[in-house]
C-alpha cells in the first residue's frame, strides 16, 4: 500500500495558513470594538433597509457593502464583538490563501509562499482582519476578483499554462 505523498509547497502553505489563523484569532474573544466599528454599528440600528441607506450609508464616506452586510449580519446573529468580527477574521485568512493562488498563477511557488507568509504576518493585514470595517473585505474581494479575472483573461490565451 502506497503512502500519501504530500507536496512540500502545500505543506508550507498549510503551515502559513495555520500561522495566519493563530495570529488573527489570538485572544479574539478579547478584542474590543474600535471607535470606527462603533460608528458603523450605530449606523445599523434602523427599522428598514431604506432607512439604513438614507440615514446610515449616505451620511458616511465608506462603501455601502460592509454597512449593509453588518445590518443583516447583526440581525441574523448578535452584536457581540467576536461574532461581528468573525467574517473579517475569516476574510483575513482567505486573503492569505488568495495571494498565494494569485502569486502562484502569475509567478511561481516560491513567490507564492513568500507572498502568503507576508500577508499572514504583516501588521496591517493582520490588524485590519481584526476590525469589522471595509478594509480587509476590500482586500479579500479585490484579490478574489484579480485571481478570477487573471484566470479568465489569460489562462485561455496561453499566458498561464500551468
Amino acid at each position: 500500500m502506497k503512502g500519501i505523498k504530500i507536496n512540500k509547497d502545500h505543506f508550507y502553505l498549510f503551515l502559513i495558513l495555520i500561522l495566519a489563523i493563530i495570529l488573527r484569532f489570538y485572544k479574539a474573544f478579547e478584542i474590543p470594538y474600535t471607535y470606527d466599528e462603533f460608528s458603523a454599528l450605530f449606523r445599523t440600528d434602523f427599522n428598514s433597509f431604506s432607512d439604513l441607506i438614507n440615514k446610515g450609508v449616505a451620511v458616511d464616506a465608506h462603501p455601502a457593502g460592509v454597512q449593509v452586510f453588518l445590518y443583516y449580519w447583526i440581525r441574523l446573529f448578535t452584536s457581540s464583538e467576536f461574532i461581528v468580527k468573525l467574517p473579517f477574521l475569516l476574510m483575513g485568512v482567505g486573503s492569505v490563501y488568495l495571494i498565494y493562488k494569485l502569486a502562484l498563477l502569475w509567478y511561481n511557488s516560491s513567490v507564492a509562499l513568500v507572498s502568503a507568509f507576508f500577508m499572514a504576518t504583516l501588521a496591517y493585514p493582520l490588524m485590519y482582519s481584526q476590525i469589522a470595517r471595509p478594509y480587509i473585505s476590500g482586500l479579500f474581494l479585490t484579490l478574489w476578483m484579480v485571481l478570477h479575472w487573471s484566470v479568465y483573461l489569460f489562462k485561455t490565451s496561453g499566458k498561464f499554462n500551468k
